[in-house]
């Protein structure tokens, strides 16, 4: 099982900075720069040799030139049948800790935040058995 990915940006090119997997494949394939207009996809399996349970649950960290973070999480856990996405706008020192605990406690199919004149969204395809989540970044209408 696998779940493939797709990042959008809107206004200027992201890096990515950081990036955190706690369950599933540590060699997966992040974009590292998502340029302005861009639609990104990756893959990240979701079993590895070391996996004791099955499953993708992970984090990225986008950067703009400004400053401003964009996080991206998601949890697809087989054993628990829970599909989550979580997604934030920082410009604070990020928190894997803090992130984690927001996806498991906040993070649904569906989430949205607007912060700093940015917005982000994410959404999980719930109905698939290799569900594709969407992510989305860019100035606030």
């Amino acid at each position: 099982m696998h779940k493939r990915q797709a990042l959008e940006l809107n206004p200027k090119a992201l890096t990515l900075t950081d990036k955190k997997v706690w369950q599933g494949s540590h060699y997966a394939d992040f974009p590292e720069i998502i340029e302005d207009g861009d639609a990104r996809e990756f893959i990240h399996e979701s079993v590895t040799d070391d996996a004791d349970i099955p499953g993708s649950v992970a984090g990225l960290v986008y950067r703009r030139r400004d400053g401003t973070k964009w996080v991206v999480a998601w949890s697809n856990r087989l054993i628990a049948c829970m599909l989550q996405v979580y997604t934030d706008i920082q410009r604070q020192p990020i928190h894997w800790g803090q992130i984690k605990t927001n996806l498991e406690k906040r993070g649904k199919p569906k989430f949205k935040v607007t912060k700093f004149g940015y917005i982000a969204s994410i959404e999980i395809d719930a109905g698939s058995r290799s569900p594709q989540m969407k992510a989305s970044f860019g100035l606030e209408a």
